[in-house]
């Protein structure tokens, strides 16, 4: 059986006897605490494979747990013409397993289906997806169907990128922040958001930024500006002040997200600068490491006094960010790097930030602003050579600037793939293939029979969910192209800021 289709593609698959064909019903049995995963399975078998259940059909898929797998989120599944069944170490693990099965119904051809048996575990412990609403508006049924596609390809994280200059793509209760923005979502959506996303086995990380690409944040605050950001933009000024607003921001945050939940405070790309209400004999108290100290005291406080354990996650910044002795293996910090030419400063980060005894980091993967079609050869290079530094959390597989995800969804496809098993058989360019033009399409041409099946991976429902395009904080297309969304957008200056509010 040619199983090339399976994305991401297992770690070990083993295929033995004769083809068989598809079954027309099947039975299926689950255990009580697996009814979600249960009822995901027989509505997919039915709509997507055209495969009904019944209660006395002769082939039989059975999911159970199996306490000889420890890995978590790790499964074996054995398929024969009288049945499959698939075992996992947990609910998790259960879950991927049915996704794989799924996808050797959906996908392989009549002829092709024959005994096989998959052992299977993610390489990574987090495998997450970033889009950004802080420079074009993601809708809720938008980032529900992304939750959708992430659950299809094992991605188990959210991670969404709420601020930037450009907007705030949440609307705050007690605050200004967000109201400038027709596009905000609210927190009641961002709670429905989180609890949707639950259930189809992924964490939504929300980031708020604590320093620079604060533009949106400033305006309504320009007392608390400080300097320009490193690509224009805006960066907090440091101080009292700007350390109570952001209590104020993770005090109403953090009580909608889950008892246990990953939350990221930004960091990169700053220019530092205190206010100007900082004394003289105090300015010594502060510093870049002393931020970081400070951030993560007032993120550990809001969730203390809203019963969340919360895992810091934050931007290593060019450099790398300094960070206190004591958070040493507090939080997680993430290098970043989107173009496949930069392989030999992917490797270098690697070797900065990898190691035993070093700080939990991330792989700031994906696709750069500039990558508008798309783009894994990045994430491949990551992912392939983090394996053997024993702090790598996992991979982030970014989409910058814009809300065009069906355009540069095979950034996501191709890089799940390797995020999950950088063993896959899909190869990275060679010198012949510079420009990636065989390998690109290869995977796209995988992906696009992929979407024609997955209906949540349609381009025109995506489309349709997304509504206008949005680059940087400006329309592209029709009636409202090279206008803003909001107030916001392009504001560099304190005197640009006060010129916005009176308009």
């Amino acid at each position: 059986m040619n199983c090339s289709f399976l994305c991401p593609y297992p770690q070990r698959l083993k295929t033995s006897g004769k083809p068989f064909q598809k079954p027309r019903t099947v039975r299926v049995t689950a255990p009580l605490s697996e009814a979600a995963t249960k009822h995901i399975l027989i509505s997919d078998l039915k709509t997507l494979a055209g495969i009904r259940v019944r209660p006395k059909a002769d082939f039989t898929i059975r999911l159970s747990f199996d306490k000889l797998l420890t890995q978590p989120e790790s499964y074996r599944l054995k398929l024969t013409s009288d049945g499959a069944c698939v075992t996992a170490a947990d609910s998790d693990g259960l879950f991927y397993g049915v996704q794989t099965l799924l996808q050797l119904f959906v996908l392989g051809k009549p002829e092709d289906l024959r005994p096989l048996v998959i052992d299977d575990w993610p390489q990574y412990k987090l495998r997450s997806f970033m889009v950004d609403p802080g420079r074009a508006p993601y809708t809720l049924p938008l980032l529900k169907r992304t939750v959708s596609i992430l659950a299809r390809l094992k991605m188990n994280v959210l991670h969404v990128h709420i601020v930037d200059d450009e907007l705030c793509g949440l609307r705050f209760k007690k605050l200004p922040l967000g109201s400038e923005n027709p596009t905000a979502m609210s927190l009641a959506e961002l709670k429905e958001l989180i609890r949707y996303a639950r259930g189809y086995h992924v964490t939504v990380m929300p980031e708020i930024e604590c320093w620079g690409h604060a533009g949106s944040m400033i305006y309504h605050f320009p007392h608390l500006y400080g300097a320009p950001g490193m690509w224009g933009g805006m960066s907090f000024g440091i101080g009292e002040e700007t350390f109570e607003l952001l209590e104020k921001i993770f005090d109403e945050l953090v009580p909608v997200l889950e008892k246990k939940c990953l939350l990221h405070v930004g960091l990169d790309e700053a220019c530092w600068a205190l206010l100007k209400t900082v004394p003289e004999k105090k300015k010594l108290l502060y510093s870049p490491t002393n931020l970081v100290d400070r951030i993560y005291d007032i993120v550990q406080a809001a969730g203390s006094k809203h019963r969340r354990n919360i895992s810091m996650h934050l931007w290593a910044d060019h450099g790398g960010r300094p960070l206190p002795k004591r958070l040493k293996d507090k939080v997680v910090v993430e290098p970043w790097r989107y173009c496949t030419r930069d392989r030999e400063d992917i490797l270098k980060k690697l070797a900065t930030f990898g190691g035993r005894g070093k700080t939990p980091f991330m792989m700031g993967a994906g696709m750069s602003s500039a990558h508008l079609r798309g783009h894994f050869g990045a994430t491949q290079i990551w992912c392939r050579h983090g394996r053997k530094y024993p702090n790598v959390q996992g991979v982030t597989i970014c989409m910058w600037g814009g809300n065009n995800l069906s355009a540069q969804l095979l950034g996501l496809y191709g890089g799940a793939d390797c995020a999950w098993s950088p063993n896959t058989p899909v190869k990275l360019s060679d010198k012949s293939d510079e420009v990636g033009e065989i390998l690109e399409g290869e995977v796209m041409s995988r992906m696009r029979i992929w979407q024609a099946k997955f209906k949540d991976a349609d381009p025109e429902a995506i489309d349709h969910d997304r509504g206008p395009e949005v680059f940087s904080g400006f329309y592209l297309w029709g009636r409202r192209a090279g206008k803003k969304v909001a107030r916001t957008v392009g504001l560099k200056t304190t005197e640009e800021i006060n010129a916005a509010a009176e308009m």
